[in-house]
Parts: C-alpha cells; structure tokens; sequence
C-alpha cells in the first residue's frame, strides 16, 4: 500500500468511527468557543446563491456548522464538500432533500485535483485539512476554482499548538508500546500461557512453568511503567490502552488464544493508524513563516487582503486562522 493509499485508509477508518471532526477529545459536538466565532463570521454574509467549496471536510463539521446557522436548507447556499477519504457522514444519512440538494459530499478527491471547473466558487474553506495536501498543486487548484475576487478562509495546524504537542507525545508513546520488547510484544508473549488458565490442567501447567512466569514478570513490569506514564500524560490515551490491555488479558483464559491474538492484533492496528494520523498533523503543522507563505500565495501577492491570527480556545493554543479577500 502506497504512503497515499495508507492515508486515506487511516482517515477513512477514523472517519467511519463517527467522529464530527478530528479533535474530538478537545470539543464535544461541534468546534465551540473561537473557532465556532471564525467560522459563524465567515458564513454570515453568505447568500443563498453562493457556492461554497470545503477542503478536506472529513465528516462535514464545517457544513454541518453552515447548516446550524442557517437553520433551513433555503438559506443554505449550495456546498460542495471534497476529502480523499472514503466519507459518508452519519448526520448527512438523516438530511432530507432539501439539504441534499444544495449539499454535496465527494468522497476520494485529492485537494490537487479538484474536479471543478474554473471559477466556480465564492468561497472556499477548510479547517485542518488543506495543510495536508501537496501545497505546491493544492494551492494552484484553490485560485484556480476561486471567482474573481473570492475569499478564502482556514484554519490550520499551528507547530506549537495543544493538538500539535499532543501528537509529538502521543507519536512517542505508541512508538514505546510497539517497539521490540515493549509493552505490546510481551502482551503478545503473554497469551499463550493465560490461554492455558482456561483448564484446571493448563492452569496447573502454567503455575510450573518458568518461561510463564517470566513472561507474566516481563508483562507486568511494562505494565507498571506504562501507568507511571498515564498518571503523567495529557488525554487518556494511555489509559484508554492499558484498559484495553487488561481486559484482553482477563478474557484471555475464556475466549482461547486465537480470539485474544486477533483482538491484540486489532489494538495494534488501531495504534498503527494513529501513529500514521499523529506524525501526519504533526509533519504538517505550520510554523508563523509558513503559514505567511502560504497565505501571500493565496492572496497571490498583495492583491487581496490576508489576514492570519492565532486561534486560541480555553487559553490554549489551538491554530492559525487565515482570511483572504473581503470578508
């Protein structure tokens, strides 16, 4: 599978897991606070003929915000909502055809080969999403599907922000749990010996066995380290993990090795597209040199104007916000 193909896998699995928008963990609903605020000023002088195209809309938070608004599909102005995963949001299901009238999802468009034709948009949009692209072909495509005189507006990944420091830990720790002889790997030398507690003979087998109690000694030490590193982690990912590692370990004797191999082997590929999501956000993320590049480039110059803030939510640090043209 190609680097290409492994994203748009990663993100079509997270996407079919339901989530709204990719900081979940941070916003329950949809996005609050200030980027709720940039995003309800941008949509305000939109008119019902308007067309809006959203970059990277994952599960269509953006739309679904516009629809919010505006608060009947008459008001809407017609939308257009590309990602290169393969989407179909949960909420959009329930639409009626009003809304799907003037609201169109395209799954599996790349952002640098938009399938529009020239001029076609009064505006365009994208929140964390169009600073994964190839910028060098993304943004051409931008000012290419652009009216003369439209506007765009972003909301970016910023190199220092929370979601950004997250990730660069959240890389660290998966990279611990999966690395040789790390947590994971002994889990996965583990099993066989707790698969024979199911039997009064296994168990009694188990007790005698030295290699069992070796690995049983291994597993624990790692996982005595792994809560040390929860109790001192933002989120609950850890947790989240060394919960899931209990249970397997519990069922284990009931449910045979070869169901608590295929579970183990979910939670490491699960831990394995996280891993992809993380480095992506933050490999991508935009420092205050890029983010003016890229905005001159979308303001092609110093003929519209550019305006780019720091978006902060709860006092912490959250993103780039990026205005071009009259807003």
């Amino acid at each position: 599978m190609s680097g290409n193909e492994q994203r748009r896998d990663s993100w079509s699995r997270y996407w079919q897991g339901g989530a709204l928008h990719s900081c979940a963990g941070s916003f329950e609903g949809n996005y609050a606070d200030s980027i709720g605020s940039f995003w309800r000023g941008i949509f305000e002088p939109l008119k019902a003929g308007d067309r809006v195209l959203d970059i990277a809309t994952g599960n269509g938070a953006l739309p679904r915000l516009l629809l919010d608004t505006r608060g009947t599909a008459a008001a809407l102005p017609e939308i257009d909502a590309i990602d290169l995963a393969a989407i179909a949001p949960p909420w959009y299901q329930a639409c009626g055809a009003d809304v799907r009238d003037r609201l169109r999802f395209h799954a599996g468009v790349a952002a640098e080969a938009l399938p529009f034709a020239d001029a076609s948009f009064d505006l365009v949009i994208s929140q964390y999403g169009l600073e994964y692209s190839d910028l060098s072909n993304s943004v051409a495509e931008v000012l290419r599907v652009l009216k003369p005189g439209a506007a765009v507006a972003l909301i970016v990944h910023h190199a220092e922000s929370l979601p950004v420091r997250l990730g660069r830990a959240e890389c660290r720790e998966i990279a611990w749990l999966l690395q040789s002889g790390g947590l994971i790997p002994r889990a996965r030398r583990l099993l066989p010996f707790l698969a024979r507690l199911g039997t009064p003979e296994g168990a009694a087998s188990v007790q005698r066995d030295p290699d069992a109690a070796k690995a049983r000694q291994r597993y624990n030490e790692s996982m005595r380290e792994l809560q040390q590193r929860a109790a001192g982690a933002a989120g609950d990912f850890l947790a989240e993990t060394q919960q899931a590692l209990g249970q397997l370990a519990a069922a284990t004797p009931a449910a045979g090795q070869r169901a608590a191999e295929t579970q183990l082997q979910a939670l490491v590929e699960q831990l394995e597209q996280s891993l992809l999501r993380q480095a992506e956000l933050v490999e991508h993320a935009l420092d205050a040199d890029a983010v003016q590049k890229l905005g001159q480039r979308l303001a092609q110059g110093d003929s519209q104007r550019l305006e780019i803030t720091e978006i902060h939510v709860r006092d912490e640090l959250f993103g780039w916000s990026l205005r071009v043209g009259a807003q």
